[in-house]
């Protein structure tokens, strides 16, 4: 039988705290979306409804354009989550296995871009999304994701592949394969940990980004999800649809914790190894 010390079990009973008071929010909001307007406004916040309506999810994906935010929020955190990881990869491999004399200042220069702060950057961003016409749209939004994601990339992505053995590329140049044909059928492959690691997180951050997409899409047919939700919530208090915006929620956060679970174990992967050397 294991003994517990007392620290340890103040450590588990903590965090099963936090776990029950985030279930416990999860709970409240799905509770919500199942009630209808007038139960909601007429009873206690934490009563249970009375009988659940399905309906909700219904009208707040048709009628509440929840479904054309959802269908924006997939396009554009796809997009920029692929662009992201695919340029990073790039970037990361002569950083990591070829060596120059400048690599030390190209990665500092990478790092750089993990300190400078949000609201130093986005009015040059809408200067140059407007200059270049691309201000007000997806692909707009696809590039400042994607670019904004770019640091983080290469530097997990760096450090995961200076754990790979060397050995592996002298092989291949004895076998005659090109340095193109080496990244492509030797790292790539091996690359699986870290790729997995900062494409979920690449992914989440951009399904869950507000102040970029409020700064620079204005057309509510082009809006993601966050800023969907953003206008249900001011509908809420001006017009009292408070389950729709509830059911809005839902339907926001299920992807998000649905991937999460099943790729959680490769995020911890990727990451642990890319701090090995990184």
């Amino acid at each position: 039988m294991t003994r517990w010390s007392t620290r340890t079990l103040l450590i588990h009973l903590c965090l099963g705290a936090v776990a029950l008071s985030t279930v416990s929010a999860f709970g409240w909001v799905f509770n919500v979306s199942m009630k209808t307007n007038t139960e909601f406004l007429r009873t206690s916040p934490w009563t249970l409804a009375t009988s659940w309506h399905w309906d909700n999810y219904a009208q707040a994906w048709a009628n509440a354009h929840v479904g054309g935010y959802f269908g924006n929020s997939v396009v554009v955190s796809v997009s920029a989550t692929a662009l992201g990881v695919v340029l990073a990869t790039f970037a990361a491999y002569p950083l990591a296995r070829i060596r120059f004399r400048l690599s030390g200042a190209v990665m500092g220069l990478f790092l750089l871009g993990l300190m400078v702060p949000w609201m130093v950057t986005f009015i040059p961003l809408y200067l140059a999304l407007q200059d270049l016409g691309l201000l007000d749209t997806r692909l707009g939004l696809v590039l400042v994701y994607a670019t904004g994601n770019l640091p983080f990339n290469v530097f997990v992505l760096t450090g995961f592949m200076r754990t790979l053995p060397r050995e592996l590329e002298e092989a291949a140049a004895m076998d005659g394969a090109s340095p193109a044909r080496t990244f492509v059928s030797v790292i790539v492959p091996l690359l699986g940990p870290g790729l997995a690691s900062v494409t979920i997180i690449s992914f989440l951050q951009n399904w869950n980004e507000f102040f970029y997409a409020l700064v620079l899409i204005h057309t509510p047919e082009r809006m993601t999800l966050p800023l969907g939700l953003f206008q249900l919530g001011q509908a809420a208090d001006y017009g009292t649809n408070w389950v729709t915006l509830f059911a809005g929620m839902m339907i926001t956060v299920v992807p998000v914790l649905a991937v999460f679970a099943l790729m959680q174990n490769h995020i911890t992967r990727g990451l642990t190894a890319g701090a090995l050397k990184g």
